[in-house]
């Protein structure tokens, strides 16, 4: 039998779609590349805006057309599972907490006309040892306990809990033996990792110590949630200077209103602090653009913020409306306005990273982590997450010294090329 995996959404997403891969090859699942060659479809869906469910519900409407036998997981299958109950979309709904009974449920043939949640126990932490691509990734926390007036994700996720030291320092050894040279920590908020005394510095600083040809490299944090130990790993030849810190806004009026738990000030001294150790450290933020009641002013704020910090890449939302939130209830704006300040936004962002990349990182020395493109030439990305091509011939998932000569605007992200 054969199953195709459709993921939509972030890279704990991704990561989860390729456990459920490795554990149906165990079964003696074939993974189909593509949805027409296969017997089964695992959707695993997104909620994170109106655009993911509708991506959600389209990927599920594609492979009923085709067909297909369909089960569908992940948050929307989470947050909306009575809707979903009430619709044809889907054979199996299966909600977030039972994602890993998705194999053995496909095993025993268990397509049942009543469309019902898998109740069965399962890891919420599985272990992967393939990955497509160079770099490996190890879900090491999950849930999040903020309830940000925006987001949804805590219905979706749930209560924010760990995976065991012990158990991550573990898998992430035979990673390295494997010849996995970048480690990402992954999950729905890295930073309120903790578990028995260990929190995610302590983590860091353990798989630091183990010997190999590696780097680690930390996924999504929450600026008030910062720990400022990790400044002292910055120049660490195994610690990615590259942080991903969430600003969402840089309105104090917004913040507040998004109930995020730091100021716009706060934010500014923070990546300030950052790049006094290391100045060409890579700094990428979440942005939301028309927030309800997001005034000129406030959406100008963020535009200056943006300005001074100088990220190396700004991922950027028009406010999309989510059910269960408090900001649900209040006026949304049109989406010319959010359209036009996207545009604007935009613009910003791409001027200042170049302006930074510039400065700070043309003509410096950088070790990649090497991917090969058709024509045999190296691509991959530098210790503080720039992506880069060279025209030197390397192999594979190596790490290979590379110069930045210019930039390369592409797809509103500034790239490099070296010789």
């Amino acid at each position: 039998m054969k199953v195709h995996i459709e993921t939509i959404g972030c890279k704990l997403n991704q990561f989860e779609s390729q456990a459920l891969s490795d554990a149906l090859v165990k079964k003696n699942f074939s993974i189909a590349e593509h949805l027409e060659d296969a017997d089964f479809v695992i959707i695993n869906t997104c909620s994170v805006t109106n655009k993911a469910d509708v991506k959600s519900r389209q990927a599920m409407r594609k492979a009923k057309k085709l067909g297909k036998r369909v089960v569908v997981t992940g948050c929307y299958a989470t947050t909306d599972f009575d809707s979903l109950l009430d619709e044809n979309s889907a054979d199996i709904i299966v909600k977030n907490e039972s994602k890993f009974t998705i194999p053995e449920l496909l095993e025993k043939r268990l397509f049942l006309e009543e469309k019902t949640p898998i109740l069965e126990n399962s890891s919420e932490f599985p272990i992967v040892y393939q990955f497509e691509k160079t770099r490996a990734f190890v879900k090491i926390q999950d849930g999040c306990n903020k309830f940000c007036s925006y987001c949804k994700i805590p219905h979706a996720r749930g209560r924010s809990r760990s995976l065991e030291p012990k158990i991550a320092i573990s898998f992430i050894k035979n990673l390295i033996a494997a010849g996995y040279k970048e480690i990402v920590l992954t999950g729905v908020n890295v930073s309120d990792y903790h578990c028995a005394d260990t929190g995610l510095y302590e983590l860091t600083e353990s798989i630091l110590k183990l010997r190999g040809d590696f780097r680690i490299r930390l996924s999504s944090l929450q600026p008030d949630e910062f720990d400022v130990r990790f400044l002292d790993l910055l120049m660490n030849e195994k610690f990615s200077p590259h942080f991903h810190l969430s600003l969402q806004s840089g309105s104090n009026g917004v913040l507040g209103r998004m109930e995020r738990n730091y100021t716009a000030d706060y934010f500014r001294r923070l990546c300030f602090r950052i790049r006094q150790i290391r100045p060409d450290c890579g700094i990428t933020t979440d942005i939301i653009v028309g927030f309800p009641g997001e005034s000129e002013i406030e959406f100008e704020e963020t535009l200056a913020l943006v300005k001074i910090v100088e990220f190396t890449r700004v991922h950027i939302f028009s406010y999309s409306r989510r059910s269960r939130t408090k900001a649900s209830l209040w006026k949304d704006w049109d989406g010319k306005t959010k359209k036009e300040r996207v545009k604007r936004l935009e613009e910003i962002s791409l001027k200042s990273a170049k302006t930074f990349v510039e400065r700070e990182v043309i003509g410096k020395e950088y070790r990649i982590l090497t991917e090969i493109n058709e024509e045999g030439k190296g691509i991959g990305y530098t210790e503080n997450y720039l992506r880069i091509s060279t025209k030197q011939k390397c192999g594979g998932n190596e790490f290979a010294f590379v110069t930045p000569r210019n930039t390369i605007a592409n797809a509103g992200t500034v790239e490099l090329e070296a010789e």
